[in-house]
């Protein structure tokens, strides 16, 4: 993991490394970016001689010139002695040299834009799949809407310097020629105008510093607004039930308030650098104009046509000083984003479930707790040395009153959390052992809370699932007491279901779940049954759809209501994350203990 004293560029690298792009792509934006400069500066460089040749009206001075007489020896002598001619032909290779310069520096700006864009492309894809890779402990620990700022809008801000390097890079080798042809006309007076880029340096970072630490507390302010989006647009019918639309819309607009208010800032404290550096700039070239005639004299600092040249370039390096001090004033306002999107490749606190290399084929004997103990993080132990066995083949179920640790277990069974090791064994195989591939295969979850994707019935029926025949589809919705319901859409299965399934009442999420984990065929069947709060027609359908489920499977149900248990083969019974009792329905009804006080209890 990256120090917490790594400058932005450094973390820019780190993240391009991490989702395997190396930044020695960028060599063929930064070699297109050099092309460039070294054709502004030739351009630059041929003006001078165009412009005394047009002051003296005469060119035969060019035969003479370093360098540029080598090119003018390969003209024919018609050329050469004819001045019209010659500055016909120095005219044009100016035009052509800046046409060159153009083409070069569109070429880098294409292949900055590609880089960074695949860059931004891959970044998302592997943040997404390092999401997708957390245990279900960091989800329960944070929150989503954070998740989702992080995706859409962090991962765009942390890479947002790479979409103007490119200027970056080609300011940098402009300030080099610039400094090269300016020192070639006059070294002295090169010498007096260093200062003004040391100024403009130490005005820039104090600004820098400035936008870094508000760039911090604006990732804060998106965080927060992407929260607050999400958790309330995911509860309206419960800001609707309790009127308190106003009060929402007053949260949402104080925390948009402060962070419009830190972006105007960072906003002014960004457009004040080229202001700035156009006056200290201004200023410096007067003063730089002045002291030179004064201290050299007009005939030591060079011809007229080389001091407008001179200033030309002093104008334009100042320019390119704004673009370098533009590109770190990026650097500074994306600095909170790339803490945040950092953090996503730091594998500390994300709880990860790894799975083994034992390929899990199909259940044998059993799978058993022995001793199990288990605890969310630092909290309170939710399970206590909880033993017990479910045999192959058999219905097990799961009793307690609410918080004794029966929704625990089934996240254990499940791998969404990881469980202590030599504590579930399946076949007498550490359940940590096995890959999770080849064990979740063989299972398959139907729990009270249906989770349901915005699209069809069909596509969340078989969802997860490969080459699903249209008979297999049927079949599952027949057992699972759909056909009924899946006959009256006026689309069929292709009926869209809505966010999370809001088209759909309870009894239906729960008969897709049902059809779900029909269709998977999976050998071990864990159910999460929530029967109570449906009407006796829906209730009774259910029921017919569990009955037909379980049957010549391995299953776990925790149960809700303890009438549909009756013929389970074996009951536990949960209190306060502990086996108190464990047994047959006649055998603990018989002892009179826990269970027969739930039962009791639930007796009306």
């Amino acid at each position: 993991m990256l120090a917490k004293n790594t400058s932005n560029v450094g973390k820019i690298i780190f993240l391009l490394k991490g989702i395997n792009i190396h930044p020695l792509y960028l060599l063929v934006p930064i070699t297109l970016s050099l092309a460039s400069a070294a054709f502004e500066g030739a351009g630059m460089g041929l003006l001078i001689p165009i412009l005394n040749g047009f002051f003296e009206q005469s060119f035969s001075f060019v035969t003479e010139t370093p360098y540029l007489r080598e090119v003018i020896a390969l003209l024919p002598d018609s050329i050469i002695s004819d001045d019209r001619q010659l500055f016909g032909i120095l005219l044009l290779g100016f035009v052509s040299i800046y046409i060159l310069k153009s083409l070069f520096r569109y070429l880098a700006v294409i292949s900055i834009g590609f880089f960074s864009e695949r860059s931004l492309h891959h970044l998302r894809k592997v943040v997404f799949s390092k999401y997708v890779s957390f245990g279900k402990l960091f989800f329960d620990t944070t929150n989503v809407g954070h998740h989702s700022t992080l995706l859409l809008e962090f991962t765009r801000q942390a890479l947002n310097p790479l979409l103007s390097v490119d200027r970056y890079i080609n300011s940098v080798f402009s300030l080099i020629v610039y400094f090269i042809i300016m020192m070639m006309i006059s070294w002295k007076l090169t010498l007096i105008a260093l200062p003004l880029f040391f100024l403009l340096h130490v005005a820039v970072r104090f600004m820098i510093f400035r936008i870094r630490d508000h760039s911090r507390s604006i990732a804060v302010r998106g965080s927060e607004l992407g929260k607050k989006s999400v958790e309330i647009l995911s509860t309206i019918p419960l800001v609707k039930s309790y009127r308190t639309e106003r009060f929402e819309q007053a949260r949402y607009t104080h925390i948009s308030d402060k962070k419009a208010e830190l972006d105007f800032r960072v906003r002014c404290l960004q457009n004040l650098i080229l202001p700035m550096q156009e006056v200290i700039t201004i200023s410096f070239a007067a003063a730089i104009f002045v002291g030179a005639l004064y201290i050299f004299g007009r005939e030591e600092l060079a011809s007229a046509s080389a001091l407008v040249v001179y200033f030309y370039i002093v104008m334009n390096a100042s320019s390119k000083f704004g673009t370098i001090s533009g590109f770190r004033g990026n650097l500074a306002s994306s600095s909170g984003a790339l803490e945040e999107v950092i953090d996503i490749f730091d594998e500390k606190g994300k709880f990860f479930v790894t799975g083994g290399d034992t390929e899990f084929t199909s259940l044998s004997d059993s799978i058993e707790c022995k001793d199990l103990t288990f605890s969310y993080g630092s909290d309170r132990t939710v399970l206590d040395n909880v033993s017990f066995t479910v045999r192959k083949g058999k219905m097990t179920a799961i009793v307690g009153p609410t918080g004794s640790g029966k929704s625990t277990i089934i996240n254990l069974f499940m791998r969404y959390y990881d469980c202590p090791s030599n504590s579930i064994f399946v076949d007498g195989t550490d359940i940590r052992d096995l890959t999770l591939d080849s064990y979740l295969h063989r299972t398959a979850l139907v729990s009270q809370e249906t989770l349901l994707l915005h699209d069809s019935l069909q596509n969340n029926i078989t969802y997860g699932l490969k080459d699903v025949s249209q008979k297999d589809l049927l079949e599952a919705i027949d057992r699972s007491r759909l056909s009924d319901f899946v006959a009256k859409l006026p689309e069929g299965l292709d009926t869209l279901i809505g966010d999370r399934g809001v088209k759909l009442s309870g009894g239906e999420k729960q008969r897709v779940s049902i059809a779900r984990a029909l269709l998977k065929g999976a050998e071990i069947l864990i159910l999460d049954e929530a029967t109570s709060s449906l009407d006796s027609r829906t209730e009774r359908l259910i029921q017919e759809a569990i009955d037909d489920a379980v049957k010549d499977r391995t299953a776990i149900v925790i149960a809700h209501r303890l009438s549909t248990i009756q013929h389970a083969d074996s009951i536990v019974v949960l209190e306060e994350g502990k086996v108190s009792e464990q047994g047959k329905l006649d055998d603990l009804l018989e002892r009179k203990g826990a269970f027969y006080a739930l039962w009791e209890e639930q007796k009306f």
